[in-house]
């Protein structure tokens, strides 16, 4: 009989009928940036040939390993060495995860065997862990000179008289000699060597300095720009003949006055009113249903707002709760990832645009064509009718919506609804963002829930799932091991590691950190692939360059009590800068821009706006919690150095509530719209 593989640790027998929970659990695995490999495509390859032949190897038990090596050219023995490279301990303490899938990367530190031969006799290096290998020999060599580096960067005390920041060429010196009295032969490395190990040696020198808590000034490097992706020529566009195939995306202005309700010092409530609002939008063109929408706060709305908008139309839908009376979803209506749960992580084919400059960002385009894994079609400037689906969705959205409520500003100042819906300066009748966040959401579910005559009679909802119920239909989904790096949708950046004291990062003019990144100091210097949610940038998640992932780091104390968004941190520190707002290192703040903000809104209604993106980064942050899936996804996070890490908010500094509870305005819908 054969005994089962040994593989987690080590120690614990195993085999596939008890495969241990840590590796079936992708959701906590530590990951991996696939991006890396853009530029490496057999690496990138071979690292999704080994996460298939992992995951089925793990979730699909019913797979047989003859069938697993037929589609994933992943042989028994190679698959056996991956999952004990997966379950190995990495340098930070946790397992390898994904990270072990690389191809070629190294799960441990190279630890030399073979004897160093003389370099005189040597066409090319062949000295690979030889520095190492001679520490290991001789301990007392190795604390020689961890002690000699320490008095290297030691200041001088009183009546001392000795060589300050000693050059590496004299240590080496000292260190030649130190070897001979420990008994290296003349044979031996580093003495059979051309230059006596002295790259080696210096190399350590830096090494062991970053550990010790010591400054090594780097080179600064720029980071490389990267050429935009040109667009094929297209002769034929796309038809919309199936669902999926072609979806339709953009951006337009509601034409209607809303107020932000604030609540001033004395416990009062304050009406202010808001400059402009977008709503963003992808639709479906073969069934005409809405997949999903992101409502934009500012005078233009910019590439993280698009990112909002798919991600939205990519995860199941979240509902709003509804507190108007008489307001509520018809029988039939919804959102199709969130009636049919098979086109959850549903992804598109292509995906047609105008071209807004937010559109066309390099960032917009790396992620539909990365992470979404679709084509994207501009359409020609200045022709609407190239889109002409989605320009009569929003004219009907218009039309049976925004333009019936009270202070619609209708679509040109002669049209006759703009004096028909004013209401003056009597604010306390124009709607609430709470109230257009809540009839958005109930009048896109019961478009989805209208019958159409182009559709045959039926709604967009019984349309989809007509035709995905045919057998010819197949549903492309988001890989399961990337639904929870959707995160991902947001751009990357490039950081090094710092070592002013605590090892960190900075980014966008705060210092990020770790209790990972914190306790390895030989990491200083090293540079790091960070992603961030543009809504809320209290966390970023970090990888090395390899794709290896390092973890979640944390804002530093004062920028991580309150959620805010990488437009907003932008204007508190631009306005801190010109002493516009003035806060120590002691408050918050977002709580100091909110107060002057609130004292502005009165009379500016751009000040409006600020508040309610405020208000929108706090709730986005409460609805990610509330959910279970974070910033970043459920994967915890690791704790930080410092130590109150948790995102809260102290009693002294307790974010300002910026919305309170009012009595919602009944509102009544003139007339419905069929498809």
């Amino acid at each position: 009989m054969k005994l089962p593989r040994v593989i987690v640790f080590g120690m614990a027998n195993f085999n596939r009928a008890s495969i241990p929970e840590i590796l079936n659990d992708f959701e906590n695995l530590p990951k991996v940036d696939e991006s890396a490999f853009a530029d490496n495509p057999a690496t990138a390859l071979a690292y999704k040939n080994n996460l298939e032949a992992f995951r089925l190897f793990v979730q699909e038990p019913d797979v047989s390993m003859k069938e697993i090596e037929r589609v994933t050219t992943v042989y028994r023995k190679q698959l056996y060495r991956l999952l004990d490279r997966v379950v190995s301990k990495a340098e930070d303490g946790r397992v390898q995860g994904l990270r072990g899938l690389i191809p070629y990367k190294h799960v441990k530190e190279y630890e030399r065997i073979a004897v160093v031969p003389s370099s005189s006799v040597l066409s090319g290096s062949a000295a690979a862990g030889a520095f190492n290998q001679l520490l290991r020999r001789f301990d007392e060599l190795d604390k020689w000179l961890r002690k000699r580096v320490r008095e290297r960067s030691r200041p001088l005390r009183e009546g001392e008289m000795r060589e300050v920041n000693k050059s590496i060429r004299s240590l080496h010196r000292e260190f030649i000699n130190r070897c001979k009295k420990e008994g290296v032969q003349p044979g031996e490395y580093p003495l059979n060597q051309d230059m006596l190990g002295y790259r080696s040696f210096q190399a350590a020198v830096r090494r062991i300095t970053r550990e010790q808590g010591g400054s090594h000034r780097l080179a600064n490097e720029t980071t490389p720009s990267v050429a935009p992706k040109e667009s094929p020529d297209f002769k034929l566009w796309p038809i919309g003949d199936i669902p999926f195939k072609l979806v339709q995306f953009d951006g337009h202005k509601i034409d209607i006055r809303i107020t932000l309700v604030v609540p001033d010092p004395f416990g009062l409530e304050t009406l202010v009113e808001l400059r402009r609002i977008w709503i963003l939008v992808v639709v479906d063109v073969a069934s005409s249903a809405i997949l999903g929408y992101h409502l934009a706060l500012g005078v233009e709305y910019n590439k993280d707002d698009v990112a909002e908008a798919l991600q939205a139309a990519i995860v199941p839908h979240r509902k709003i709760k509804l507190t108007m009376p008489g307001l509520a979803v018809r029988d039939g209506g919804g959102f199709p990832n969130e009636v049919l749960p098979q086109l959850e992580y549903c992804r598109w084919n292509w995906f047609h645009f105008d071209s807004a400059k937010s559109h066309l960002a390099q960032d917009t385009l790396d992620r539909l064509t990365n992470v979404v894994g679709c084509w994207a079609i501009s359409g020609r400037l200045g022709e609407p009718d190239d889109r002409a689906f989605i320009e009569r969705f929003f004219g009907l959205l218009e039309q049976c919506g925004f333009h019936q409520v009270p202070g619609s500003l209708g679509s040109s100042p002669s049209d006759p609804v703009r004096h028909l819906a004013d209401v003056g300066s009597n604010l306390p009748m124009l709607m609430t963002l709470d109230q257009l966040e809540q009839m958005v959401e109930v009048l896109l579910a019961n478009m989805n829930g209208e019958s159409s005559s182009g559709l045959g009679g039926r709604t967009p909802l019984e349309a989809l799932r007509y035709m995905v119920a045919k057998p010819e239909f197949l549903i492309q989904t988001l890989p399961a091991t990337k639904r929870h790096q959707l995160f991902l949708l947001k751009e990357a950046t490039i950081k090094t590691i710092r070592g002013s004291g605590l090892p960190h990062v900075n980014f966008e003019g705060v210092r990020y950190t770790c209790d990972i990144l914190g306790s390895r100091p030989e990491l200083v210097g090293r540079k790091l692939r960070i992603y961030f949610m543009a809504r809320d940038i209290r966390k970023i998640h970090a990888f090395f360059e390899d794709g290896s992932e390092l973890g979640i780091l944390v804002a530093s104390r004062q920028w991580r009590i309150t959620p805010h968004s990488l437009r907003l941190r932008k204007e508190i520190l631009r306005m801190h800068r010109l002493k516009l707002l003035k806060y120590d290192d002691a408050d918050n703040p977002v709580e100091a821009y909110v107060k002057f903000k609130r004292a502005e809104a009165k009379q500016n209604k751009r000040a409006g706006n600020a508040l309610a993106g405020v208000r929108a980064g706090i709730n986005a942050a409460a609805s990610a919690t509330a959910h279970g899936d974070g910033i970043f996804g459920s994967a915890e996070e690791p704790k930080s150095t410092i130590s109150d890490a948790q995102v809260s908010l102290p009693k002294k500094t307790k974010a300002p509530a910026l919305i309170e509870t009012v009595e919602p305005t009944p509102l009544t819908l003139k007339k419905t719209v069929l498809f």
